[in-house]
């Protein structure tokens, strides 16, 4: 197989985790890389290690910008990246020496665009016995039909960027959102939508460190909350003109997020008027979620909020 692959890595205050990232994505099987690690004005010695690594092998480039956020890192990297694929990683995280193989291996197989993957979470050291599995079978869906597994339990690795391949002209015209996080939220339905074909495979390509607190999911902020708002915003508007019968599904994720910035908000006491707003969305959310079988705490919140609160913290 002579595909190139662009791995793409935005560092940023990760200095305690990049060298076991690196080293990761240069032990893969599959050797036909290109290597973008962006150093997003990082103020430790994230860029300074990245270039020595660059030194050791060809295959990897470093881009030095101000810090600009992620979305900025990836989009500079896209700019520059040759790659007939793409895949992304983040800093902090590791991936077992296959990954690259088995993604392209069952996009290849499959005449898909996308290839997806599991994960394994680890709070350490990632350690997992390496086997390249592609005598496997892959699931197949069309590309559309991911959108709707987005917004399910367990549905998180549908809505991260990384444990997966990308065809590359899937991103022509589309950009990561400047100055946002939930930034995968707000491009992957229309990869997904894009896409003829996307496999899912079973088994795990990626292993995904939690317990980084640099990171932007490290904890759920004002602006995780504003961000996941106007990303769902985007989707619904985008879903409802292109399929319309499946706005029942990010309205769902939708009310979530919702619920969960009332309850912080109802355990604090604080800010009645925002705590009122936010229900209100809600309401008009509810309606459109009607074709879902949902789980009770919906209907119970809807028409007891504050009383559903207190059981829930008590």
């Amino acid at each position: 197989m002579d595909k190139k692959v662009s791995v793409i890595v935005p560092v940023y205050k990760a200095e305690k985790f990049i060298d076991r990232c690196i080293r990761s994505i240069i032990g893969q099987t599959y050797e036909n890389l290109e290597i973008l690690l962006v150093d997003d004005g990082s103020p430790d010695r994230s860029g300074e290690i990245c270039d020595l690594f660059a030194k050791k092998d060809k295959r990897i480039s470093v881009l030095h910008q101000e810090n600009m956020g992620q979305s900025e890192a990836r989009n500079n990297a896209i700019k520059k990246a040759t790659g007939d694929y793409y895949v992304f990683m983040d800093a902090d995280d590791a991936a077992p020496s296959f990954m690259v193989a088995n993604l392209l291996h069952y996009c290849e197989k499959e005449g898909s665009q996308i290839c997806i993957g599991d994960f394994q979470v680890f709070t350490d050291e990632f350690t997992y016995e390496d086997a390249e599995c592609i005598n496997n079978n892959a699931q197949v869906y069309k590309g559309s039909d991911i959108i709707p597994l987005m917004h399910t339990v367990p549905g998180e690795k549908y809505v991260v960027m990384w444990g997966k391949i990308f065809k590359a002209e899937l991103f022509e015209g589309i950009e990561f959102p400047k100055g946002r996080i939930c930034e995968d939220l707000a491009v992957l339905y229309k990869l997904y939508d894009r896409a003829e074909k996307v496999a899912l495979i079973d088994h795990v390509v990626y292993g995904y460190y939690r317990g980084n607190e640099n990171s932007s999911t490290f904890s759920l902020s004002d602006r995780f909350y504003r961000d996941v708002y106007v990303a769902l915003d985007e989707e619904l508007a985008y879903v409802a003109e292109h399929h319309p019968d499946m706005i029942c599904y990010p309205a769902k994720t939708y009310m979530y997020w919702l619920f969960d910035e009332y309850r912080k908000l109802f355990n604090k006491k604080s800010d009645k008027a925002r705590r009122k707003d936010l229900f209100n969305r809600y309401c008009q959310m509810y309606k459109k979620v009607a074709p879902l079988k949902i789980d009770k705490f919906y209907h119970f919140f809807r028409y007891a909020p504050g009383v559903y609160c207190m059981i829930k913290n008590g």
